[in-house]
């Protein structure tokens, strides 16, 4: 990759901790290097970091033609890798599975099949003067970006006026979403604008130091924490360490960030563990189900009933006026079940669901 490439992607590259040039171009992750140490047990936690939920090329052109050359690295041979260009009045999208493939054999361990690089050639309509273009990358895959060219200059676009960070898990990161801005925040941040900085890590939501330091250190007007599923269907806290952790979150975030409007969202509906504790497990017919053991109550195991009264008395006992708290069930709720397919992540027309009702309920 020639150096003005690389200073083009580095600059326009949106929704990214980290940038490094590689042998053949550019690849990057989500969480800052820092943070490696803190989820080093944890392979889930770097592998889907490094996949780019929310994650943009923001440039400026008059272009009629852009070719993005990439290769990915999928852990799903079902599902290809993806990439959306938008502009105020237009979308494409299109998908490749022609990349190199991961298949996990345990949760450590896996075969790699090599592929070939994928080329996303876009057509877009003609324009006279300078417009802004947003090529979203895949949002279920790691990926390196080889090359970029256009038919007209390509610029970096100035950051969008508003920024907006999201934490959250793999309902937040939407693997299932159809193409990259069928993640419900993109969705979101495309309709409005906004500088979406996407934290949602499948399976990785757990409320840990290193993620509160994270979104403590970017600039942001708005900051959106989606909290609870991966904790309650993990059984990875109980009451008492859960409102320990999430209290400091919000401690860490305010220490850094002393007026920016948070807003704390509960978990969406999930038959399996409203009323039962985790960890999970997967039922014949391909569903969700929590724990059969008898509850423990004096262990103050965790619900997603109970989680959402937590959370609302927490962020009503902290007085703060830019605070707010919004319940996942005005997100997706018991009547939405049918566009959840394994009872715990909403399918592709559920998280379009959930931006259209996500975009009035936090930015009206």
């Amino acid at each position: 990759m020639n150096p003005e490439t690389f200073e083009l992607i580095r600059d326009s590259l949106r929704g990214v901790a980290e940038i490094w040039q590689t042998d053949r171009g550019v690849a990057f992750d989500r969480l800052p290097g820092w943070t490696a140490p803190h989820h080093r047990h944890d392979p889930l936690t770097n592998q889907v970091s490094r996949q780019g939920s929310g994650v943009r090329l923001d440039l400026l052109t008059s272009a009629t033609n852009i070719a993005l050359t990439y290769r990915s690295l999928r852990d799903n041979p079902n599902r290809p890798s993806v990439v959306s260009i938008a502009t105020d009045d237009f979308e494409q999208t299109l998908e490749h599975s022609n990349g190199d493939l991961r298949i996990w054999t345990d949760s450590a361990a896996f075969d790699f099949v090599p592929g070939e690089d994928s080329m996303a050639s876009f057509d877009l309509p003609g324009s006279d003067a300078e417009r802004a273009v947003s090529i979203w990358l895949p949002h279920n895959c790691a990926i390196e970006i080889i090359d970029i060219t256009a038919d007209a200059q390509l610029k970096a676009a100035p950051k969008r006026a508003r920024t907006w960070v999201h934490y959250g898990s793999s309902i937040s990161h939407c693997v299932e979403a159809e193409n990259p801005l069928g993640v419900w925040s993109s969705r979101i941040a495309q309709n409005l604008g906004v500088n979406l900085v996407n934290l949602g890590l499948a399976g990785s939501a757990n409320i840990e130091y290193f993620a509160s330091k994270t979104i403590a250190s970017i600039p942001a007007d708005f900051i959106s924490l989606k909290l609870g599923i991966n904790v309650v269907a993990g059984a990875t806290m109980t009451k008492r360490t859960f409102v320990a952790a999430v209290q400091a979150m919000l401690d860490i975030i305010r220490e850094s960030q002393p007026t920016a409007q948070i807003a704390v969202i509960s978990p969406i509906y999930c038959p399996g563990l409203e009323t039962k504790p985790g960890p999970v497990t997967t039922n014949a017919a391909g569903e969700v189900v929590g724990s059969e053991f008898n509850k423990v109550d004096w262990l103050g195991e965790l619900t997603l009933v109970l989680v959402r009264e937590i959370l609302e008395e927490i962020v009503a006992g902290r007085q703060d006026e830019n605070l707010l708290y919004f319940s996942g069930l005005d997100l997706f709720s018991e009547r939405d079940v049918h566009m959840m397919p394994d009872h715990l992540h909403p399918n592709a027309e559920g998280y379009l669901l959930m931006a259209e009702r996500a975009e009035r309920l936090l930015f009206s």
